[in-house]
């Protein structure tokens, strides 16, 4: 019997595996051209659409360039947009029409950050949008936005417009921030040790004289681009913001009783109270309170920023020049009347009046009260600390209680608010809530203030404020943050603009300068020494000669010029002791220091705050890095827009929503 074979005879599995092996060679070919393929096609397409990324970006840069260059006014209508361009060629460097590509750019305002046009430019910019659409024949869409920013003349520690006089940067002076000026810059002469310091960029468009005497750590530059000063026209278009932050109107939209005057007719104090008792003066917890005079004549002027008294009383034997608060109104001292009664802050006109005896008695308790006493001080007008029968600060005087003895004879009153006292202030000011208005805590407000006229400042600021007025703006005290200037560049920060259509000026009055008494000149009758200024400010100017300044009033005051200047003595029988002025800035100001903690910006150099570099004001300020970062509300602006953000577009999703609507969503923001 055969066994059966287990072998069979396998014909063509060789070739069969032969043709396994090679498809799958085939198939590992074919992947890898396939893979080649596709990373070839993805980096054509990552290039195409860097390109047309790259050509919608210098869309951007056209349209910006476009608002620079021409009247932006005209290209950025208050509402809707305008078309820079429909489905136009692109075209390379050399001018040659690229083929299958075009573009559209458009270009239009975008409003503020609390809601809608009427916000736009209330943290000190003016925004704007421009949209760049760039097209290939093949239906392949890029979109970009750039949110653009005016810059604000805040961005500047000193900007200057026209240096027209001979005022100069001293040897030792400094600029600690930003200088740019549409003239010139002068600096005295030969200074070497020390030089004058410019801590940052210095760009000018004219020269600079003794350029040698200059420390300039960045380098200069001449020959620069001239910016465009901001006009009165721009500054009146603030009145609006300050009328629709409240119903009735008043509260923020002022008037003065007079215009381009150095003795005001109107005071605005800001003050801060803890409403709500945590110990913390938050961002709703500033006000201000205005004190508006009675009329023009001298004296109630003179009061209302406590000036030196314009009379002496009938008799006395003294005279203005000798004696110019004999009977002031504004300045006293805690003492007693005849050697009796309560020891109390009594006025000169108050002691004067009141001490028994002949007018020579009246006389020398008054001289003893504003010469010797170490608690003399002087006050704004209204000021609660003049009035004997107000206890603190929790009564604000009102026009039945800040006349003289003469009741014909008033000269003037805190202003109460149209829109009434806040609820909140109910218990924590009972006294004075009717005459404090409110800044944060207003909704409506939009941190403008518009004065029609000239204005007194002073007092402490707590959230983001702007005074526009159409005249000169005074400073007749300290103006300070509740928080230290650079610590909060946010909208919870503070931060404050004075911008005035002719000059801003430091008032040569009683808190700020020295007075003779007794043909002696003496200090001390402010809480500083100094005049501490925090603030941004521009003197714009209105086209005049001589107006657009930033200057120290009467620099020689209380002194007569010409005059001789003597060397400092300590001597007690010199008029000119400097122990009892004590109010020097480095060794030479009597006036002190004036030291602005923001930025200066001047239409005009005609003047300076101090004279042969002894009698007036000596400047020592610094720059407020927040001025660039969240400048004060509608701060005039350069009218250059700057790149802020960009933003790229869903073509998909802006076909379906259209150019008109989409703009119209951008200023409703």
């Amino acid at each position: 019997m055969r066994t059966p074979s287990l072998i069979h005879n396998r014909r063509g599995a060789a070739l069969f595996m032969t043709l396994l092996v090679s498809m799958a060679v085939a198939g590992i070919a074919l992947g890898g051209v396939l893979l080649a393929s596709g990373a070839q096609l993805s980096t054509r397409y990552n290039a195409k659409e860097a390109l047309l990324q790259s050509y919608s970006d210098g869309g951007l840069e056209i349209i910006r360039d476009s608002i620079n260059r021409g009247i932006f006014d005209s290209l950025l209508p208050a509402s809707g947009y305008t078309t820079l361009a429909s489905n136009a060629a692109v075209k390379d460097a050399l001018g040659a029409t690229l083929p299958r590509i075009s573009y559209s750019l458009y270009v239009g305002r975008t409003g503020g950050r609390t809601g809608g046009a009427a916000t736009a430019g209330q943290y000190g910019s003016n925004f704007a949008s421009a949209l760049s659409v760039i097209s290939d024949a093949r239906g392949a869409v890029a979109v970009r936005r750039m949110l653009l920013t005016q810059e604000s003349w805040a961005k500047f520690a000193v900007a200057i417009n026209n240096w027209s006089g001979s005022a100069a940067y001293g040897c030792g002076e400094s600029v600690n921030g930003p200088f740019f000026s549409n003239s010139g810059l002068i600096l005295q002469g030969g200074c070497t040790s020390p030089q004058t310091l410019f801590s940052s960029t210095v760009n000018v468009v004219g020269s600079i004289t003794n350029v040698g005497s200059g420390n300039f750590t960045q380098g200069y530059k001449t020959n620069a681009t001239a910016i465009p000063w901001p006009t009165p026209a721009r500054i009146a278009l603030m009145q609006q913001y300050a009328q629709n932050a409240d119903a009735v109107n008043g509260d923020y939209d002022l008037t003065s009783l007079t215009n381009g005057s150095t003795t005001p007719g109107l005071r605005i104090e800001f003050l801060t109270i803890d409403v709500n008792g945590n110990g913390v003066i938050d961002w709703d917890e500033g006000f201000m309170r205005v004190w508006v005079p009675a009329n023009t004549r001298d004296s109630v002027l003179a009061y209302a920023t406590g000036r030196r008294w314009p009379s002496v009383p009938s008799g006395s034997g003294a005279n203005i020049a000798n004696d110019p608060n004999l009977g002031s109104m504004n300045c006293g001292a805690k003492t007693q009347i005849n050697g009796a009664g309560t020891n109390q802050f009594y006025t000169a006109d108050s002691v004067y009046t009141a001490t028994t005896g002949a007018a020579s008695a009246k006389t020398t308790a008054v001289r003893s009260l504003l010469s010797t006493n170490n608690t003399r001080r002087c006050y704004l007008g209204g000021d609660p600390r003049l009035f004997p029968w107000v206890t603190g600060d929790s009564l604000t005087p009102d026009s039945l209680k800040t006349n003289t003895p003469l009741a014909s004879n008033n000269f003037g009153w805190w202003k109460k608010r149209r829109s009434g006292a806040l609820a909140s202030l109910n218990t924590v000011r009972s006294g004075d809530k009717s005459y404090l208005i409110p800044l944060g805590a207003n909704a409506s407000f939009k941190g403008v203030i518009y004065v029609n006229g000239d204005v007194a400042l002073s007092g402490r600021v707590r959230g983001r404020v702007s005074v526009f007025a159409t005249g000169n703006i005074v400073m007749a005290d300290d103006l300070l943050y509740q928080n230290p200037p650079g610590t909060n560049c946010t909208s919870t920060g503070d931060i404050f603009g004075a911008i005035a259509t002719k000059d801003v000026i430091i008032e040569d009055n009683n808190m700020q300068t020295p007075f003779y008494v007794n043909s002696k000149v003496y200090g001390g009758y402010d809480d500083t020494n100094d005049a501490n200024y925090n603030m941004f400010f521009l003197a714009a100017g209105d086209g005049g000669t001589t107006n657009g300044n930033w200057y120290g009033e009467g620099v020689h005051s209380p002194w007569t010029v010409p005059v001789t200047f003597p060397s400092w003595s300590t001597s007690a029988n010199s008029s000119w002791d400097i122990s009892a002025i004590n109010q020097q800035c480095g060794g030479a100001a009597v006036n002190g220091c004036v030291r602005v903690t923001g930025g200066l910006a001047q239409g005009r150099v005609d003047a300076a705050t101090y004279y042969n570099q002894n009698f007036g004001w000596a400047e020592a300020h610094t720059y407020d890095k927040c001025g660039a970062i969240n400048p004060p509300p509608y701060f005039p602006t350069t009218g250059r827009f700057i790149p802020s953000r960009y933003y790229e577009i869903d073509p998909v999703w802006l076909n379906s929503v259209g150019i008109s609507s989409y703009f119209a969503r951008l200023q409703s923001q």
